[in-house]
């Protein structure tokens, strides 16, 4: 029976998650869904599908660096993208139903009355929200973020100036997305911090505890971004819970539970991993754009390297 909750939840974990069409952004709001590096799966008209990291995203092309190189597709020529990405949430959620359905029929099979308690469901639960964590963070899924519409106008390309003014925040909507939480300071030095909720070439907007608050790109200094590293920490809780719940059942003189251990160690691991992720969280500065040169420094009699930081 564990071998079969396990192969179900597997199966359910990678299942795709289609996403209602009304969800789907335009060409143009897919940078606030992606990020650079992100791997993509882009279909084309012809149904033709290419696979490879995002390295530019513009309003009227994308370019993907792949096994075979860099290809580009016009926002014209794309059908569908879809991002890869790792179903903590769904892991967690499918991880628990299976393991209480698990639980449930064990206790009712050995109830010599016919009864049964929720003593079983409510022992499993956690632990197949842990299992389903640890899987989540293993496994990843494609998830369509973009589908064109049947009957879309082509989109004429921009030129000049139009094209520099929309670029001034270009390079940020590829370092956040829309939810992400953010921290945006004005030229007077004034702090805000908020989920994002819109994001153009001439306004930030986000949703802080006191309202809505409107930036414009004139008044923008400086944007950060706060992440958590909750996939890496609920690896590393669910090797380590793995590891010591091995240790401990499969050790000693008994083995009989040593699946059984290292399963519930490996489960707890990663609950308690994931409770250490939300709690450490990183800030990155992400606009203005921070770049760092290395440069040699030849003179006479010394040679050295100069390095220059500029955002």
């Amino acid at each position: 029976m564990r071998r079969i909750g396990l192969a179900s939840f597997v199966a359910l974990t990678l299942a795709p998650s289609p996403c209602p069409a009304q969800v789907l952004p335009s060409f143009e709001e897919l940078a606030l869904r992606v990020n650079l590096d992100d791997q993509l799966q882009v279909e084309d008209r012809s149904g033709a599908k290419a696979t490879g990291r995002l390295t530019r995203l513009t309003r009227n092309d994308i370019v993907v660096q792949t096994e075979a190189g860099e290809r580009r597709f016009t926002s014209d020529d794309v059908r569908a993208v879809a991002v890869r990405d790792h179903p903590l949430r769904k892991g967690a959620l499918i991880g628990t139903a299976v393991f209480a359905v698990l639980g449930a029929l064990a206790v009712c099979s050995h109830e010599e009355d016919g009864g049964c308690s929720i003593a079983g469901p409510l022992a499993a639960a956690p632990i197949g929200a842990g299992v389903g964590l640890a899987m989540g963070a293993i496994v990843s899924r494609i998830r369509t973020v973009y589908r064109a519409p049947e009957n879309r106008p082509s989109t004429p390309p921009l030129g000049g100036v139009a094209d520099l003014h929309a670029s001034l925040l270009q390079d940020l909507a590829l370092r956040v997305n829309l939810d992400d939480q953010l921290r945006v300071e004005d030229t007077l030095g004034s702090q805000i911090t908020g989920r994002l909720t819109r994001l153009t070439a001439d306004e930030i907007t986000l949703r802080t505890p006191a309202g809505e608050k409107h930036f414009a790109r004139e008044t923008v200094r400086r944007v950060s971004v706060r992440r958590q590293p909750l996939r890496v920490a609920v690896l590393i809780g669910a090797g380590v819970g793995v590891a010591i719940g091995a240790v401990a059942g499969c050790t000693g003189s008994e083995r009989e539970e040593c699946a059984d251990a290292s399963i519930i160690g490996g489960a707890f691991g990663a609950g308690l991993g994931l409770a250490t992720g939300a709690l450490i969280h990183r800030t990155t500065i992400v606009y203005p754009e921070q770049r760092t040169f290395v440069l040699p420094a030849i003179s006479r009699g010394a040679v050295g390297v100069r390095v220059a930081r500029r955002w």
